[in-house]
């Protein structure tokens, strides 16, 4: 379950449902959307190199920029639909990251079909709903799986605190699967993604547990011949492993003010094999993380603002040297300087520290410091 619009500082405007209407009537559509706008210093203790003039060691200063923009309609009093395409300077084109129906069967049962934002994990995919402005070191796109393509059944009684939903796609964790086209380079033709994901509401509307399952019967990223290297790089010739995750988060408002948000999860991908069939030694792997948030909403303050202090930690063990270790620390401020819930000025400093990356003994340990100011507006 990604976590959306919970900042008490900033929270993207919610869409009123569209109202009933005639089976002729023309489906009533709503936009939404936002605009990430961040400046950010990063240093590390990178070396310089002898061989260039450049000075690695420097810290770098860099502007970046990415929008969304929504399109949510109501074809009747049963089906929806919804289109996110997303703007990114990094991409000659769009990227549309969701384009599903859903259909609600009777007021408990919902089923969908098309692409959409997966169901893992505690961290939102979208800025609108972090408490943070630099990247997670747990978060989408990494263990987090990518974008899928698929079906799912979502199943919420009206008066039980349980509600659930169950997932059958292409694939969690090989990009490709979430495009349009034939079954990527190192996965089976039948090869698919199943996804499990159970929420309990906690009384008084104090917060929610969440526990999530993904299993991918097979991902490329193992698949094949590897050619050491930071980071090591893989020919996809073979048939990769299959990932399996399972992961716990929780989101707790003892009171008001306080927001407390934590998260384990447990990966494990098994041995690929080589274009003959063998297995690739060493290329299975498993992967432990958690984290640990708190944010407090300043009541009182000229400006709504929050403040959130943030923890992350995670260890990679690939069999063949020591386990890659990951450490972040994050601290944020979120304000409204205008009094909008849909302008939000924020500010972070984050330390990072890294050691044996993608599995390497030597020359591969990174420690450092990220500063962030972000203007984030939404519609």
């Amino acid at each position: 379950m990604n976590l959306r619009n919970l900042v008490p500082a900033l929270a993207l405007a919610v869409v009123a449902a569209a109202p009933a209407m005639a089976a002729d009537a023309a489906p009533a559509v709503s936009f939404a959307g936002w605009s990430d706008n961040i400046l950010t210093f990063h240093d590390d203790d990178t070396k310089d190199d002898p061989a260039t003039d450049k000075k690695e060691s420097a810290g770098s200063l860099r502007f970046t920029s990415v929008a969304s923009l929504k399109a949510m309609w109501k074809v009747t009093d049963k089906l929806t639909a919804k289109v996110n395409l997303w703007f990114n300077p990094d991409n000659a084109v769009v990227d549309m990251r969701e384009g599903y129906f859903a259909w609600s069967i009777n007021d408990s049962v919902t089923w969908s079909m098309g692409k959409y934002i997966d169901h893992i994990g505690w961290i939102s995919a979208e800025p609108t709903g972090l408490y943070t402005i630099n990247n997670s070191l747990i978060g989408y796109l990494q263990t987090y799986g990518n974008d899928v393509l698929g079906t799912s059944i979502a199943v919420a009684p009206k008066d039980s605190p349980l509600s659930g939903s169950f997932h059958v796609t292409n694939g969690y964790y090989t990009a490709s699967d979430a495009l349009n086209g034939p079954t990527s380079a190192g996965r089976e033709n039948t090869a698919l993604g199943f996804g499990l994901d159970l929420i309990y509401e906690l009384p008084d509307k104090k917060g929610n547990v969440n526990l999530e399952f993904a299993y991918d019967m097979g991902s490329a990223g193992n698949a094949g011949t590897t050619t050491a290297g930071v980071p090591p790089v893989t020919t996809i010739t073979g048939i990769g492993g299959d990932v399996f995750l399972v992961g716990l988060n929780a989101t707790i408002t003892p009171v008001k003010p306080l927001l407390i948000g934590a998260e384990i999860q447990y990966m494990t991908v098994g041995e690929g094999k080589t274009a003959t069939g063998a297995k690739i030694v060493n290329s299975d792997s498993t992967r432990t993380q958690g984290l640990l948030l708190v944010n407090y909403a300043l009541e009182g303050a000229s400006i709504p603002m929050s403040i959130s202090g943030e923890v992350q930690y995670v260890t990679i063990d690939t069999n063949t040297a020591d386990n890659e270790t990951r450490l972040g620390l994050q601290a944020a401020l979120l304000t409204n300087p205008l009094g909008s819930t849909n302008f939000g000025l924020n500010f972070e400093v984050g330390y990072f520290d890294e050691t044996h990356i993608n599995g390497a003994a030597t020359n591969a340990d990174l420690k450092g410091l990220n500063l962030a100011v972000e203007g984030l507006v939404t519609f």
